[in-house]
């Protein structure tokens, strides 16, 4: 092989602010996120014994760390309580109707129809999210799509009146899911 074959196709780097996030659940926060992650996944190791020395093998369970989005919080608050209001319903809500109305909102908003949900599994109070990585072009490159997203922690919010300029409120939600999967 030589050394002209053994290049790269794409010299271009990926750049840190080439990304959209869209959550079928929570199209405010979609339009403000400022910053998303795709999160390390990792398998666990089973060590055998030899008479000399353990060996590692290959375990037998994936593990996906959570996803951390972060946005700018809008003027009425809407996609800050858009994501409380997901949160109350799946929690310990204060009367049946609020996991009722969630149950409405999320039912059938799946994003890409990628993923299929094993049966009996609970699904109207998840929802699938994509994050879309853009060429330097802004153009979609790739897609990974997680599966069965559901919000685990939404960060508080700090108001304080001794700044001198505007700093404009963000928050952080994290999302714990099913498993994610590249699809070009």
């Amino acid at each position: 092989m030589s050394a002209e074959e053994n290049q790269p196709r794409n010299i271009n780097f990926l750049g840190q602010n080439g990304f959209r996030f869209a959550i079928k659940r929570l199209p405010t926060v979609n339009y403000f996120c400022q910053s998303a992650t795709i999160p390390s996944v990792s398998i666990n190791a089973i060590e055998s014994p030899t008479p000399f020395a353990s060996v590692p093998r290959p375990g037998d369970r994936i593990t996906y760390n959570p996803l951390v989005l972060t946005f700018k919080v809008d003027e009425n608050l809407e996609n800050y309580f858009e994501i409380q209001r997901w949160i109350e319903g799946l929690g310990h809500p204060d009367e049946l109707k609020q996991t009722a109305d969630l149950s409405k909102e999320i039912r059938s908003q799946q994003i890409g129809g990628a993923g299929t949900r094993p049966l009996g599994y609970y699904t109207t109070f998840v929802s699938d999210g994509v994050l879309s990585i853009l060429t330097s072009n802004k153009n979609v490159n790739k897609n990974i799509f997680f599966f069965d997203l559901f919000p685990i922690d939404l960060s508080e919010l700090q108001f304080e009146s001794t700044n001198v300029s505007i700093e404009y409120l963000q928050a952080t939600v994290t999302f714990r899911y099913r498993k994610y999967k590249l699809d070009t």
